[in-house]
């Protein structure tokens, strides 16, 4: 049985450094593109992603590996927690209905999960900027949801629909929020102006109301090593609300000792310093 558990784990390696290796051929191949846009450009966009220490210790909320995340410790007074985008895992939101008054999920490609809270609430639609047959507008779901509280936290996995969503969601909705809880996709395409461009204005309109104080990348897809910098296409992105920040900001140091790989089967490279 040992002999099998550890060729398997092999295996899995195997795949994944081989895949890694064409991931980041294809990115510098498209790098090269003549409409690609500039390494300068993008590094200054990577910097903005610097965690900072805000005077919370983190905690762990969730089940380990993959549906774990690590948050402040400034829990006390949370009202209600949002999680668009549901998976068979809902280990933190379950956790999260016990912290707080209300818990609200919305998820349009599967049913509603069996093992909710009383205090849960599930809505079968995809949340975006506007109103559709399966969609509801992200900010209409919080104003008709929780209309007078600023005490929420959001935690939000929609496969990329991300930008589309935060890059407009207006300053006083996003600062409704004290903690916010990203992942982030797609960033193996960031020398696409387009893609670029959403990156961007994503960073900067959560960067106007909250600091970022941790980042931890998803080793569930191959790493991508360019130009001494590894790159990985999905990470995860806790906020914090300014108001809330008790000290001195100062650059907080990653990996943090609370971190889990998100598939234990699969290499865990280190979180990258995008700053550096």
């Amino acid at each position: 049985m040992y002999l099998k558990s550890r060729l398997s784990k092999l295996n899995h390696k195997f795949r994944y450094t081989k895949k890694s290796k064409q991931y980041s051929k294809d990115f510098l191949k498209s790098s090269l593109d003549k409409n690609a846009a500039s390494w300068s450009r993008i590094k200054e966009m990577l910097q903005t992603l610097q965690p900072m220490e805000t005077g919370h210790k983190l905690i762990r909320i969730g089940s380990n590996f993959d549906g774990g995340y690590l948050v402040p410790d400034d829990l006390q007074g949370l009202e209600a927690t949002f999680s668009p985008g549901v998976s068979v895992e809902i280990e933190f939101d379950l956790e999260m209905a016990k912290i707080c008054k209300q818990c609200y999920l919305a998820d349009a490609s599967i049913e509603q999960p069996i093992n909710l809270e009383k205090n849960m609430h599930f809505i079968k639609k995809f949340i975006g900027n506007n109103k559709e047959k399966d969609f509801i507008r992200f900010e209409d779901w919080i104003e008709e949801s929780e209309p007078y509280s600023n005490n929420l936290l959001l935690q939000m996995d929609v496969e990329g629909a991300e930008y589309d969503i935060l890059s407009k969601t207006p300053k006083n909705i996003l600062e409704k929020f004290r903690i916010i809880i990203i992942e982030f996709h797609s960033f193996d395409k960031i020398f696409n102006r387009e893609y670029l461009e959403k990156f961007e204005k994503t960073f900067k309109n959560l960067n106007k109301s909250h600091t970022i104080c941790h980042i931890h990348s998803n080793n569930t897809l191959p790493y991508i090593s360019f130009k001494n910098t590894t790159i990985s296409p999905v990470f995860e992105v806790t906020y914090l609300r300014n108001d809330r920040i008790k000290s001195k900001l100062k650059r907080a140091k990653i990996p943090h000792p609370l971190d889990q790989p998100n598939s234990p089967k699969l290499p865990d490279p280190t979180t990258p310093n995008f700053w550096q």
